[in-house]
């Protein structure tokens, strides 16, 4: 069974010892174990976009669509045997040990091929085309669609896959079951603390998420603002900040401390009125 881990501070976070890191140890595992099918780290909560649609109006921010420490910070894609042994792999993740691994199962649907996978056989190894984001799809379930926002059409999730599937820029995706079937797995004083449902009361979640692959910023949000979601719902863009997990952490931490705290990312207002700029 599939199950995406997402990873994030939490509100009670330790701070992150880089000499303690072993996360090239924890890939090593789990790869030898054949669980793994993909996993990247994503840039600080700064460099996300925010993309909503209200009265067909395009609307976007800089930063995450909540507070930075329950952001998130990372994810994988794996495949276990069950819930527990996905609990299991968790609890093994350095960031269970100063933040927390959020564990969340796929929906499955009806019909689906046997042995169908989330990400594409041997999707690891190819190298990037383009730039790569994540594409977090965020719902809130008292929020409402403005009514006449867009053609019924519009509400076809399929129709928004079939696009971006044939255009080559979604490279996988899928929806998460909803946050009352999620697991929070910590690690503290040597100890696994398991904890089931919501980890806070805030009203938006993550319903899914698509790994995207496009030319720049610009493409990103114009793909995300085509998304059903983003018409009385949230779509996050979070760019991947890949890097070696073997490496010396210690050092790592060092050179990328001047990067940490800026946006690297295009302001999201400059590029949409580049764009706009463009087709007028």
């Amino acid at each position: 069974m599939e199950y995406a881990l997402l990873y994030a501070e939490g509100a009670d976070a330790l701070p992150y010892v880089a000499a303690d890191d072993n996360v090239g140890e924890w890939v090593d595992e789990v790869v030898a174990r054949g669980v793994s099918e993909f996993g990247e780290r994503l840039r600080p909560e700064q460099d996300a976009t925010t993309v909503r649609v209200r009265g067909g109006e395009l609307l976007v921010s800089d930063g995450p669509f909540t507070e930075s420490k329950e952001s998130i910070g990372g994810f994988d894609v794996i495949d276990a045997r069950d819930l527990d042994e996905a609990i299991e792999i968790a609890s093994r993740h350095p960031v269970a040990s100063f933040g927390r691994v959020e564990v969340r199962p796929f929906v499955r649907w009806p019909g689906a091929e046997p042995g169908a996978r989330i990400v594409p056989a041997g999707f690891a190894e190819r190298e990037p085309a383009g730039r790569r984001y994540l594409l977090l799809v965020i719902v809130d379930p008292a929020g409402e669609r403005p009514a006449g926002d867009g053609d019924a059409g519009d509400d076809d999730p399929e129709a928004w896959v079939t696009e971006m599937d044939g255009r080559g820029v979604r490279l996988f995706g899928e929806v998460l079951r909803g946050p009352e079937d999620a697991t929070f797995v910590r690690r503290r004083d040597g100890e696994v603390l398991v904890a089931d449902g919501p980890f806070t009361e805030a009203k938006e979640w993550i319903a899914g998420f698509d790994l995207l692959e496009v030319a720049d910023l610009a493409e990103a949000i114009e793909v995300a603002s085509k998304h059903p979601m983003a018409r009385g719902g949230t779509l996050e863009l979070r760019p991947l900040w890949p890097f070696d997990p073997h490496e010396d952490h210690v050092e790592r931490v060092e050179r990328e401390a001047a990067e940490v705290a800026v946006r690297l990312e295009p302001r999201s207002a400059e590029v949409v009125g580049a764009a706009a700029g463009a087709g007028s």
